[in-house]
C-alpha cells in the first residue's frame, strides 16, 4: 500500500492543529519484567527474606535501638558546649588554685614573724646550750625552709650528744631535745696526766666538773695512750667491765690498768689486802663468779694470799704470803 505523504501533509494544515504521534502504551519496562530491589520488596507472611534485607534491617534496628544515638545536629551542639564550659572551668580552678598558692609562698618567704630568731634547747646539763643553737645553724632562717633531719645531724656532730630529736612550731619555734652521754667512769690518763669523763660505752666525753662524787668510779691507767674527745677507749668493753666489777665488789671505786695484765683492783677482807688481776672482759661474767667463791674460801680458812689472778677464770691461782723463819739473831 502505497502513501501519499503530500496529500497528507495538506490535510494537516486544513485542520489547523498538529497531532501528537501515536505512542504505544506498551513500554520497553512494561514489556520486560525486571527484578525488583530486595531492600524494597516486600516480605509476605509466608516468605522468606534474603539475607541481605535481614542484615539491613537488623542494622537500622540496632541503630534505632541504641542509647547513646543523637538525632542530628541539634542533639550534639548541647552536648559539645557542656563539654566545652566543663573545660574551661576546670582551668580557671586551677588558675584561682595556683595564684593563691603563689601568693601564699609570697607572703610567708616576706613576713618577718616566720624567720627564727631565738631556740629552745631541752636536755641540755653538760653542754652549753648556745653552743648547741649555733651548731644547729637555724637563725635568721624562715621556719618554712627548715629541715629537722638535717638540723639534727648537724646537732648531733658535737661531743657529747647521743641523740637529737628536733621540732619546728609556727610561726617561728624551734624547739632541740638533746640526749647527751652521761659520765660514768673517771679515766685517768697517767702519761697525758689528765682525767677523762667516760660514758657506759667507753666514749670520750668533753665534760668537765666534780670528781668527788660518792659513787663515781675511777680508773688509773699506766698506758702510755693519748685519749681524744669522741674516741672509744680500748679494748672495746672496758668501761662496762669497770661498771660490772664495782656492782660485784661493794666498796671498791678504784680500779687499775695495764698493757699487760687489763684490769686489777685491790681487794680489802678483814683488815688485809691483796691485788685481784681480772685481765680483759672475756668471759668476765666467770670471772667474777670464780673470785667470789675464792674471796669467801680464803677468808673461811683465814688465807692472805700475796695476790688472786683470775685472768683465766678456769685456772685460778692465788700466790701465798712468804714463810716467817723462825730463830734469833737479826
Amino acid at each position: 500500500m502505497r502513501i501519499d505523504l503530500a496529500s497528507a501533509q495538506k490535510r494537516t494544515r486544513k485542520s489547523g492543529r498538529r497531532r501528537r504521534p501515536h505512542r504505544s502504551l506498551r513500554t520497553f519496562d512494561s514489556a520486560i519484567a525486571l527484578p525488583e530491589p530486595q531492600s524494597r520488596r516486600r516480605v509476605g507472611k509466608g516468605s522468606r527474606p534474603s539475607p541481605r534485607g535481614q542484615v539491613n534491617q537488623d542494622r537500622e534496628k540496632a541503630w534505632a535501638a541504641s542509647p547513646g544515638r543523637l538525632k542530628g545536629k541539634s542533639a550534639d551542639r548541647p552536648a559539645s558546649k557542656t563539654r566545652r564550659w566543663r573545660v574551661a572551668s576546670l582551668k580557671l580552678l586551677v588558675f584561682v588554685a595556683l595564684l593563691g598558692l603563689g601568693s601564699l609562698i609570697a607572703y610567708a618567704s616576706a613576713d618577718a614573724k616566720f624567720y627564727v630568731y631565738e631556740g629552745r634547747i631541752v636536755g641540755a646539763r653538760h653542754t652549753d646550750a648556745g653552743k648547741i643553737y649555733q651548731a644547729a645553724g637555724v637563725h635568721e632562717q624562715n621556719i618554712f625552709w627548715l629541715d629537722p633531719q638535717q638540723v639534727a645531724k648537724r646537732v648531733i656532730q658535737l661531743d657529747g650528744i647521743k641523740a637529737v630529736r628536733v621540732r619546728c612550731e609556727l610561726p617561728s619555734r624551734v624547739i632541740v631535745e638533746v640526749e647527751e652521754r652521761e659520765p660514768a667512769v673517771m679515766w685517768r690518763a697517767s702519761h697525758q696526766q689528765r682525767d677523762w669523763w667516760l660514758d657506759s660505752e667507753g666514749v670520750v666525753l668533753p665534760y668537765h666538773g666534780d670528781v668527788n662524787a660518792p659513787n663515781t668510779v675511777f680508773v688509773v691507767d699506766s698506758s702510755d695512750r693519748e685519749l681524744l674527745v669522741g674516741e672509744h677507749i680500748e679494748p672495746a668493753g672496758m668501761a662496762q667491765s669497770v661498771l660490772r666489777l664495782a656492782d660485784a665488789v661493794p666498796g671498791i671505786r678504784v680500779f687499775f690498768y695495764e698493757p699487760d695484765r687489763g684490769l686489777s683492783f685491790t681487794q680489802q677482807v678483814n683488815g688485809a689486802e691483796w691485788p685481784v688481776y681480772v685481765g680483759t672482759s672475756w668471759d668476765l661474767a666467770r670471772k667474777i663468779q670464780v673470785m667470789q667463791a675464792l674471796t669467801d674460801y680464803l677468808q673461811a680458812n683465814d688465807v692472805r694470799p700475796r695476790y688472786v689472778d683470775v685472768r683465766w677464770a678456769d685456772h685460778p691461782v692465788y700466790g701465798e704470803m712468804p714463810a716467817v723463819e723462825a730463830g734469833g739473831g737479826q
